[in-house]
């Protein structure tokens, strides 16, 4: 438990976080929740946008954490398999879907949707900002 005086709600709206076009290209990402906006928070939480058509991220993997995914609208193709990439799965994500993926899963995500965005909302389990997910990067961002 933390102690009393550090026992308070923090919000950070919208407005606050601004929208990161390079950590995965082409996606749209607002890191709402991390060590930068909430002093050890231990967690990376935020918000995806896929804009139409959007192509698949970057192939990649995190070593020291999972990740959660809540989609929100649209639909997302996800492609994933095991870190030595064996049992490759194919699939299309809905509004509504919880997703969970263990650390170093391979995955891969796109918009399945040419004239609309899709969304979802992520969290990195255990690490506090994007660099102590050590996320390995498979081909070129």
């Amino acid at each position: 438990m933390f102690p009393l005086e550090q026992q308070k709600v923090t919000i950070i709206r919208p407005s606050e976080i601004g929208t990161d076009v390079k950590y995965e290209p082409p996606l749209q990402i607002g890191f709402g929740i991390n060590d930068e906006t909430v002093g050890d928070a231990n967690a990376v939480m935020g918000r995806t946008v896929l804009p139409p058509g959007a192509a698949p991220d970057p192939t990649h993997y995190h070593s020291n954490n999972n990740v959660c995914w809540h989609i929100i609208s649209g639909k997302i193709n996800l492609w994933y398999a095991r870190s030595d990439m064996s049992h490759r799965k194919d699939l299309v994500l809905e509004p509504g879907d919880f997703v969970f993926i263990p650390a170093g899963t391979i995955h891969v995500i796109s918009n399945a949707l040419q004239d609309e965005n899709s969304e979802l909302v992520f969290c990195y389990i255990g690490v506090g900002n994007t660099d102590a997910a050590d996320t390995v990067w498979m081909d070129e961002k």
